[in-house]
């Protein structure tokens, strides 16, 4: 059977407009990298000592305040989740773990770096990891922006690049009413709205013809023909 050999070079696409070179799937699998996502972000500084483990393979960060179940951004977590710590005040202990041990009244919960997010060789300056949930990091993305050189001396800083919901919003009493449900804002006014400030307010102008098609109740304009 006969074989089809291109030349060197790069194939290309025409969408009607314009010329697109296409990408291969090693290109795409070498080049974006994805890092499988975590159930949750933290918020804050979590209080806790930090271990490195073998140059970062095994590091643990174990709970070293009040003792309780671990929860984070709203979560209660189970042994075995992802967590995306990016919050530490000492940077170089972030990164990404998975809960060891979920902690009690009585014992310390535990996090320990993940196997596939442990050493300089896994750790790249523009990786990418998801947050599925909690209530201010829900369906978010975050970027490494910092090089990791040596794990357990290097920084690890990660920025927001995307979220697909809100992180909060708020309306104003007697104004603007908010409510927000699954990221969705549904903004009204508020019932006995109240007109801040001390200017004046614009109500709708027109002739006697003008007027609306299908009046009701309450409607109030300025008729020019009177």
């Amino acid at each position: 059977m006969a074989q089809l050999t291109l030349p060197v070079g790069k194939q290309e696409i025409h969408d009607g407009n314009s010329w697109f070179s296409l990408a291969t799937e090693n290109w795409v699998q070498n080049t974006i990298r994805m890092v499988s996502p975590c159930l949750v972000a933290t918020t804050a500084n979590l209080t806790a000592i930090y271990a490195n483990g073998t140059a970062g393979v095994g590091a643990t960060l174990t709970n070293s305040g009040t003792q309780a179940a671990l929860v984070i951004d709203g979560v209660t977590l189970v042994v075995g989740n992802r967590v995306l710590v990016k919050d530490q005040a000492t940077a170089l202990q972030n990164g990404i773990y998975t809960v060891t041990n979920i902690g009690s009244v009585s014992t310390n919960w535990i996090l320990t770096r993940t196997t596939d997010y442990d050493s300089v060789a896994q750790t790249v300056r523009g990786d990418t990891v998801s947050v599925i949930s909690g209530t201010l990091s829900t369906a978010s993305l975050w970027m490494l922006t910092s090089i990791v050189t040596t794990v357990g001396t290097d920084s690890f800083t990660f920025a927001k690049t995307d979220q697909n919901s809100f992180t909060s919003i708020l309306g104003t009493t007697n104004q603007i009413a908010v409510s927000v449900t699954a990221g969705v804002a549904t903004i009204s006014i508020a019932s006995n709205p109240v007109l801040p400030g001390t200017a004046s307010v614009t109500i709708p102008t027109g002739t006697t013809v003008q007027r609306p098609v299908t009046p009701t109740t309450g409607m109030f304009r300025f008729n020019t023909s009177l």
